[in-house]
């Protein structure tokens, strides 16, 4: 496996606790590459941004204001905004489609989509430390992946990490995938993909 870029990182600029300098320190001692998901454009990092919209019109508006950053992330959820963030390819990723929701948020249209527009479906890894929440996560990633199999989207998995603490390797990751029930390939795939993204963007 290559080096894993974890691109859902935060420092106390938005939900974290630990500074942007510290966090990078940790990266490097961890073998991996950080995004700081803080909505500020760092010189010395991959910059993201997760986008908050009502509607679809709003996200086309905030999904324009956005360009400056190197990765685009859409906050899931709703169904109008899922299917609307898979469907620009100026997305980067789709994250947590199922909040708020009883099903996994993925249907047949959305992977379709995501598909053919080249946005992925997040697998967040702090939502699985939540224990309320654990066994509809894992349930909405058996439908993503039946989905994933057939559409052929990708899914991209990242730490949420809040402090340097919640930072992984690309092995405890894979680990981690491993313990979810995805194959090999799968696991190699989601592990990899950032690394793909960001050279195709671009981004040095």
């Amino acid at each position: 496996m290559k080096m894993f870029i974890d691109l859902r990182v935060h420092s106390i600029n938005s939900k974290g606790v630990d500074s942007p300098s510290r966090l990078k320190k940790e990266a490097r001692d961890l073998g991996i590459e950080v995004a700081l998901c803080d909505g500020i454009k760092y010189d010395d990092f991959i910059s993201g941004i997760e986008i908050s919209a009502r509607n679809k019109r709003e996200l086309r508006r905030e999904i324009i204001s956005s360009k400056k950053f190197d990765i685009i992330v859409v906050h899931g959820g709703r169904a109008e905004i899922n299917r609307s963030a898979v469907s620009d390819s100026r997305v980067d990723i789709l994250a947590h489609p199922w909040l708020g929701r009883r099903d996994s948020g993925v249907d047949a249209v959305v992977a379709r989509e995501a598909a053919d527009n080249g946005v992925a479906i997040e697998l967040c890894l702090s939502y699985l430390l939540i224990q309320h929440q654990r066994l509809k996560i894992l349930s909405s990633l058996r439908r993503i992946k039946k989905l994933k199999d057939k559409y052929n989207f990708d899914i991209l998995v990242t730490s949420g990490a809040k402090s340097k603490y919640d930072m992984r390797n690309k092995y405890e990751i894979a680990s981690i995938l491993y313990l979810l029930g995805l194959e090999e390939e799968d696991i190699k795939e989601s592990i990899n993909l950032p690394e793909k993204l960001i050279r195709e963007k671009g981004i040095k």
